[in-house]
């Protein structure tokens, strides 16, 4: 190939996110970008039709099909789980044979894409996001799995430190690890908006994201409590939908919580205004891969308060920001600074913006690419040369 080829990049992953459209964009204007899609998911119904604005990238739906089941946890629904089998990217992958591969998990698909990179000497990464909490109940046959095909596997590109130390864990080297940073489209969250709606009395703590057990919402209102048992006086907005809706509703009631106000499922244009909404951010998850809800938050210009059990939380967050959902006294602790405006200015200092992370993938692309390049240039000038010298 030439310096001026376009190289041909597929991605493999199961469904649009409003986090990955820049990310997607900025390959798709170096690279002749194909987005492979297969497996949706029931929790994400506020997500549709966003491979639209993908103009510089060829999106294709691809055959395959995903079964849906519960994780539970002391008899409790704690986590919906997909497994998605994806046979068609066998043969989308032979019709457009890419240059470079990146397939989004450690499962079927990713399978598919390194029997590719294997059969046509093609490098595949695997862009990953796990932590060593998040990791440590899955199957016996995933454990098994990644020990024996996974840690062998040469290109990485990671969520972040958490990730990266996930990896390392597993037994990859450090040298086969880009570790980037999970971003957002920071640019939408920067423009002035208008609130959704303005609560009193201020501060607003906000929660946005889905109402399942893992999310820990059921002890933030629970926290909250404690606080307007003290006297404090603020608002709660919950915004987000899933299967412990009801569940929550009760919670609510039962506790009869003061000043609270739930939202449905917001869409991510509409996401803005409801940050705009709040005062302050709080991410009580009990497990989390990364948590793009606090880049969110962070670049809306809330005071954010995490879970220490978030990927993204010593990254990105101050410490005196951080706190146990499941030490109770912890949890109030921290409410109780960020209403009275006791906490850490939110800063975008630690943050990655979207144009970096494209930056530092394709860097990583174009550098395997092009050194591939000039290693068959080289030989094919060795071939020729040796084959001159017999033939005189």
């Amino acid at each position: 190939m030439s310096k001026k080829t376009v190289y041909k990049l597929v991605i493999l992953n199961n469904l649009v996110t409003p986090y990955r459209i820049p990310l997607y964009q900025g390959l798709g204007s170096r690279f002749s970008t194909y987005l492979l899609l297969s497996g949706k998911e029931s929790n994400r119904d506020t997500w549709t039709n966003l491979e639209s604005s993908l103009s510089n990238v060829h999106v294709r739906d691809v055959w395959g099909f995903t079964l849906q089941f519960f994780e539970k946890r002391r008899g409790k629904i704690f986590d919906p789980r997909y497994l998605h089998i994806n046979p068609g990217y066998c043969w989308e992958l032979l019709k457009i044979r890419p240059d470079a591969v990146i397939s989004a998990e450690m499962g079927f698909r990713s399978l598919i894409a390194l029997a590719y990179g294997f059969l046509f000497r093609r490098p595949v990464w695997i862009l990953w996001g796990g932590t060593l909490l998040t990791e440590k109940n899955r199957s016996y046959l995933k454990r098994l799995l990644r020990q024996v095909i996974f840690r062998r596997v040469t290109r990485w590109i990671s969520y972040g430190q958490t990730t990266t130390d996930y990896l390392l864990h597993l037994g990859v080297d450090r040298s086969y690890i880009l570790q980037i940073q999970n971003c957002i489209d920071e640019g939408l969250y920067q423009n002035d908006h208008l609130p959704v709606l303005r609560l009193s009395p201020s501060p607003t703590l906000l929660y946005a994201g889905q109402f399942i057990k893992r999310k820990g919402v059921d002890l933030f209102l629970q926290a909250a409590k404690k606080l307007q048992q003290e006297g404090y006086h603020f608002s709660i907005l919950l915004v987000g939908s899933g299967v412990e809706q009801e569940k929550l509703t009760q919670i609510i009631s039962q506790l009869n919580l003061k000043n609270i106000t739930v939202l449905p499922s917001q869409t991510p244009k509409q996401m803005p205004a409801v940050y705009k909404s709040a005062d302050v951010f709080v991410f009580p998850t009990l497990e989390e891969v990364w948590g793009l809800v606090v880049n969110e938050a962070i670049w809306s210009g809330l005071t954010v308060v995490s879970s220490i059990y978030a990927g993204c939380a010593e990254e990105i967050l101050p410490h005196e920001n951080l706190f146990d959902p499941l030490d109770q006294d912890s949890f109030v602790c921290i409410l109780r600074k960020a209403i009275m405006g006791e906490l850490a200015a939110p800063t975008v200092n630690k943050l990655y913006t979207a144009s970096q992370v494209v930056e530092m993938i394709s860097n990583e692309l174009m550098g395997e690419l092009t050194s591939k390049d000039d290693r068959t240039s080289q030989s094919i000038l060795l071939n020729t040369t040796a084959e001159g010298n017999t033939l005189t």
